[in-house]
């Protein structure tokens, strides 16, 4: 009977204690979502250029010295280093696919609800002066 009051009493304090709020999840502002966009777009742009770079290498690399002959052909000495070469540049082209998407994703996000200052004509003292006021540009699919 101690036991189970005791672990009920240390249930309850732990309860109290170590428990979790729950905070609302902050709002992301047009800056937040271009600032996202632009990290991921050049993260995918070093992908892809590492990629590039990396079956440009495979392409470069010499054959080295005949191991053995097959019926398929001869096997060379970096046959496997440049097929590595290749597997993982195509593998970081692919992988930057997905950063370009959410790049995208981002920008159109930023781009949906967005602050521009327009310049609108007013009429001052008998001139046609332009001044700028800031707006609140949204777009709506249709």
């Amino acid at each position: 009977m101690k036991k189970i009051i005791l672990f009920a009493l240390l249930l309850i304090i732990a309860n109290a204690c170590f428990s979790q709020q729950t905070i609302p999840a902050p709002t992301l502002t047009n800056q937040d979502y271009l600032k996202k966009s632009k990290n991921k777009k050049k993260i995918a742009l070093i992908m892809l250029g590492g990629g590039a770079t990396l079956i440009l290498t495979g392409m470069i690399f010499p054959k080295g010295e005949v191991i053995h002959e097959s019926f398929g052909g001869p096997d060379y000495k970096n046959d496997g280093m440049k097929g590595d070469l290749y597997f993982f540049g195509a593998l970081s082209m692919l992988g930057s696919i997905p950063f370009f998407i959410s790049s995208h994703h981002n920008k159109k996000m930023a781009a949906a609800i967005s602050f521009k200052n327009e310049p609108v004509p007013l009429i001052n003292k008998n001139n046609l002066v332009y001044h700028s006021i800031p707006t609140l540009n949204i777009k709506i699919k249709l």
